[in-house]
């Protein structure tokens, strides 16, 4: 099972950053506004719901009295409340309706800290590109106003940005510049902040114990102030090492008490990430169950948070935790969404990324069309400033030099632009030869490779009916004839003991070499049913060897219908597959089960042996005989196997 975790790295912002750029200029507060705003800041870190509760009143209130700013801070709060809980997408949203607020009453003070929020919702949520963007706004706005504090909250989430891409020199490098714009204006809450980024990346590299003593420190102070969201925060980062660490129950205990904390925060994109690793633990400590619970209650949330990136990893641990049970249907189904979200996340990455490179491009030619404008509007001023001073027949020759110089150019550029044009069409079709040649050399070959292997199958089935004939009619008709000569000698001794074992053998060689010559080359399927055949053949293997044989057929009738090809398929590939295990396995029990389905036959053949590495390079002639059996009909096949673990293998044969 794919082990994943969310390295935590909340930046908390100081709320009244952007209240104490904004209060000196709304001097119209009212004591419910101020009143709404003090229970914010108290609740914000300890009590999320009444804190939210309080910012929409205070927008409702700034709204109805059409007061701007009071507007941009209640928008401000809601942004960095979405932030702190977890719920980025509310954070884009109000945070960019402040900044487009403040932009719009032309007020830089509090843009710093609004994109400062509007980057840390981008960052979490995957949007790297933006979330950089956003943050080099903030600097430049931090630099225009002075604000020292949030060019060092920059700074620091830039920092946690290159941490979320592994570049932890970078992201050390901008800790550093955090930490020394800290001391400077003497704040010693985002020192705090700070250490506690340094610990993310301690961790990230593997050195727990360093990141554990960083981590405790910063608990310390957070326990005594009573913020409560910093010792989630912690706590989950304390708990994950453990998980990394694999002490699984010692992480178990630390997991359920960071889950109550968050739960009591209702910080849902922080349960989905403790309750995956709660899972994880259960799961390696074989609490299957309890794992089961702890990743579908994860899936739940994150699916209500549309949480991509986890909900992926999710699905593909539940599916291996219900094949691990037995239930495939389940484990097929989480399987196949996890799939479907992996794809939708990446088709998602891929749009916003060539979005944000055609947004960046329409942008910067925008912005060069209006300079030219601007150039050619001066140059037309200083022209006709000129023209009043010259004669009008040099100006008609200045004009007609200049029209016929643009001409020439035109004509030039269009020429240019069509051979370009010419070259590249040219250069197009001559890739896409080289592609349809490629493409039909490598069909060539796939065709003349399946035509050797069917050649080479239909020769060993012809070799096995030659022996099967000979053993029969040579053999089979000589042991015959034996039995019949030996019967007529001995009529008058037929109580002799020593003649019932001698005729006992000779009719239990009769029955090996009919046995054999079936199992070489049997009778069409539909002339004795191929579930029955295949079941006394198995019977006759367990009855030679020591192994317990169990067939499940489900159901009989309808794969007893199928043609003498498919079924002729499946014996061999069975027939190869028990022979394996009887060389190799050292097994005691094996279970055969053939499902018909709509569309594919599938067989499963599970033993209780010594296991192999599936991943090794020889391979018996056995499995190639079967993997290439499989290619010529199309079908698949799965080998699960460990070391002292057994054997499952799977595959299935299309019908049409």
């Amino acid at each position: 099972m794919n082990f994943f975790t969310k390295y935590i790295s909340q930046l908390l912002f100081i709320f009244c950053g952007l209240c104490g750029c904004l209060q000196a200029q709304e001097p119209q507060n009212t004591p419910l506004i101020d009143s709404l705003s003090t229970v914010y800041s108290q609740n914000v870190y300890n009590n999320p719901q009444v804190a939210k509760t309080a910012a929409l009143h205070w927008l409702e209130q700034s709204r109805a009295l059409e007061m701007d700013l009071q507007v941009a801070r209640a928008l401000y709060a809601l942004g960095n409340l979405g932030n702190i809980s977890g719920d980025y997408k509310s954070t884009i949203t109000y945070t960019t309706e402040a900044i487009n607020l403040l932009k719009f009453i032309n007020l830089e003070k509090g843009l710093a800290a609004c994109y400062n929020i509007l980057a840390s919702g981008y960052k979490h949520l995957g949007r790297y590109p933006e979330a950089m963007d956003s943050f080099i706004q903030c600097l430049n706005y931090a630099e225009k106003t002075d604000n020292k504090i949030q060019e060092a909250n920059a700074y620091q989430n830039i920092a946690t940005l290159y941490l979320f891409q592994k570049d932890y020199k970078k992201s050390a490098k901008n800790l550093d510049r955090a930490a020394n714009l800290y001391r400077e204006i003497g704040d010693d809450d985002g020192v705090l902040t700070t250490l506690f980024n340094y610990a993310n990346i301690l961790k990230e590299e593997g050195k727990y114990e360093q990141a554990r003593k960083h981590y405790k420190t910063v608990l310390k102070y957070r326990e005594k102030e009573g913020n409560k969201a910093v010792m989630a925060y912690v706590n989950i980062n304390l708990a994950q090492m453990l998980v990394q660490e694999e002490r699984c129950e010692e992480a178990v205990v630390a997991l359920r008490k960071t889950l109550n904390l968050l739960e009591a925060l209702q910080f849902n994109s922080d349960l989905v990430i403790v309750l995956n690793d709660l899972g994880l633990c259960e799961s390696k400590l074989g609490h299957r169950r309890a794992a089961i619970s702890a990743f579908e209650r994860a899936l739940k949330i994150g699916e209500d948070q549309a949480l991509l990136p986890y909900n992926s990893e999710i699905y593909k641990n539940l599916a291996m935790l219900y094949e691990a049970e037995g239930n495939y249907k389940n484990a097929l189904k989480f399987y196949q969404k996890g799939v479907l979200s992996r794809e939708k996340q990446n088709s998602l990455d891929k749009e916003k990324y060539v979005a944000n490179i055609q947004e960046g491009y329409e942008t910067q030619l925008k912005e060069t069309r209006i300079k030219l404008l601007e150039k050619e509007q001066k140059l037309s001023d200083t022209e006709l400033q000129k023209a009043e001073l010259t004669v009008k027949r040099q100006r008609l020759i200045r004009n007609a030099l200049i029209a016929g110089f643009i001409l020439v150019l035109t004509i030039l550029v269009i020429l240019r632009l069509s051979y370009v044009k010419r070259l590249r069409i040219q250069k197009e079709l001559s890739l896409q030869q080289e592609k349809n040649a490629k493409q039909k050399i490598s069909e060539m070959m796939k065709d003349h490779k399946l035509s050797v292997i069917e050649r080479y199958q239909e020769g060993q089935d012809e070799e096995r009916s030659r022996l099967a004939r000979e053993i029969h009619d040579g053999i089979g008709s000589d042991l015959a004839s034996i039995k019949i000569a030996f019967e007529h000698y001995t009529e008058n001794h037929k109580d002799d003991p020593q003649t019932k074992r001698i005729a006992k053998a000779i009719s239990n060689a009769c029955l090996d070499v009919r046995s054999l010559s079936h199992q070489l080359h049997p009778l069409p399927f539909s002339k004795m049913g191929f579930t029955s055949f295949l079941s006394d053949f198995l019977n006759q293997v367990g009855k030679k060897s020591d192994i317990k044989i169990q067939t499940f057929f489900f159901p009989e009738e309808e794969i007893d219908q199928l043609s003498d090809e498919i079924l002729a398929d499946a014996y061999r590939i069975v027939q190869e597959l028990i022979n394996n295990i009887l060389k190799h396995a050292e097994a005691n029990h094996v279970d055969v089960q053939l499902t018909r389905h709509k569309d594919h036959l599938n067989i499963v053949i599970n033993d209780d042996g010594k296991g192999f590495q599936n991943h090794k390079k020889n391979q018996g002639i056995g499995l190639r005989n079967i993997k290439e059996r499989l290619q010529k009909v199309k079908g698949t096949l799965d080998i699960d196997s460990r070391p002292g673990h057994g054997t499952s293998i799977t595959i299935d044969i299309p019908i049409n």
